[in-house]
């Protein structure tokens, strides 16, 4: 590349660039990036990164009491319930059993790849105050091959040009053929549950970058990427350094395993976006708890870790050794309630 087309948020670095190989980073011509300058690391708790090794991370738990007890533990999360509540608790027990594999603790990131690229369906979690933050997010051109909004196809593959499925772990920054971007190590290896396979997103040059073809204030579909994770210019630039040096991303089309834990208020709005099926919430929070409450909602389980006795399908699970409204294991409901976000309405 020439000095006279450069990008003049890249200028200062074109003294630095260093080869591909004392790089270590293997670059495809299907990735989303041609070229690498590093750059000093500046995310959350700035650090060397080291790319994690995939085999050392656990799924979470599958079951049911397990995961409401680590749920619970994180109940200050997204108390507008704005994140597709299944896809939430997955990213946080993830977090949770991986804890010491994760160097930056400050923030998890959800892909919910089941929405129309036009809808918010990145969202940052702060793991301290709870709160979240939305924005578009683009997938991959031959995801949508023909360019409907709509990701129906994922691949861990080289060449794919698709998006991958599964958790990630956000790298180091750069300065590439997009400024300030940021890579990514995929921790899903082939054969994972619920079609995730991402550990060749680094090899894939499948990184996170800003793109003009995508836009927060638009409703429209986005544009298309090479599979990486492109987020509006006016964005991107925050985002990354929040993520970059080893934060929580997942991304994925539909939750590993039923929700455990309750909705907060409002969530059941966004509880089963995640799920083909849209507005199958709306309208039914006026009576989240009803029918719940008889049970004692507080009360102490009983000795074989039910609720209202004999088994928790009465509107109440046990968590913590205490009933809460929710849904039972086999995610069942009494009467005519339904499950919806965890919760029986």
């Amino acid at each position: 590349m020439g000095a006279a087309t450069m990008n003049p948020r890249r200028a200062a670095f074109a003294p630095s660039l260093l080869s591909i190989s004392a790089l270590g980073f293997a670059l495809s011509p299907a990735g989303c990036s041609t070229d690498a300058t590093s750059r000093e690391n500046t995310g959350a708790g700035a650090q060397a990164y080291s790319i994690p090794d995939p085999s050392a991370f656990s799924l979470p738990p599958s079951d049911a009491s397990a995961r409401a007890a680590i749920v619970a533990r994180y109940a200050q999360l997204d108390p507008g319930g704005v994140v597709p509540r299944g896809l939430l608790e997955d990213a946080v027990e993830y977090f949770d059993v991986n804890s010491v594999l994760i160097p930056n603790k400050a923030y998890i990131t959800i892909v919910d790849f089941s929405k129309f690229s036009g809808n918010d369906r990145f969202f940052i979690v702060d793991m301290t105050s709870g709160s979240v933050e939305s924005h578009k997010v683009a997938h991959g051109q031959n995801s949508d091959p023909n360019w409907t909004g709509w990701a129906t196809r994922f691949s861990n593959v080289s060449g794919s040009l698709e998006s991958s499925l599964g958790f990630y772990m956000g790298g180091e920054i750069y300065d590439g053929s997009h400024p300030h971007s940021m890579r990514l190590d995929g921790l899903s290896p082939d054969g994972s549950p619920n079609h995730m396979a991402n550990t060749n997103v680094r090899d894939r040059a499948v990184v996170m970058h800003e793109a003009t073809y995508v836009d927060d204030s638009n409703s429209g579909k986005q544009g298309r990427s090479d599979g990486c994770l492109a987020l509006d210019p006016n964005i991107e630039l925050g985002v990354v350094d929040r993520l970059a040096n080893g934060s929580l991303i997942y991304a994925e089309t539909a939750p590993l395993n039923p929700p455990v834990g309750s909705a907060s208020s409002g969530s059941s709005s966004g509880g089963s976006s995640g799920s083909s099926s849209s507005g199958s919430s709306s309208g039914s929070s006026s009576g989240s708890s009803s029918g719940s409450s008889s049970g004692g909602g507080g009360a102490p389980c009983s000795a074989d870790g039910d609720c209202n006795p004999g088994s928790d399908g009465a509107g109440q699970i046990c968590v913590g050794n205490v009933c809460v409204a929710g849904c039972n294991a086999d995610w069942e409901c009494p009467g005519s309630t339904t499950c919806v976000s965890g919760t029986c309405q």
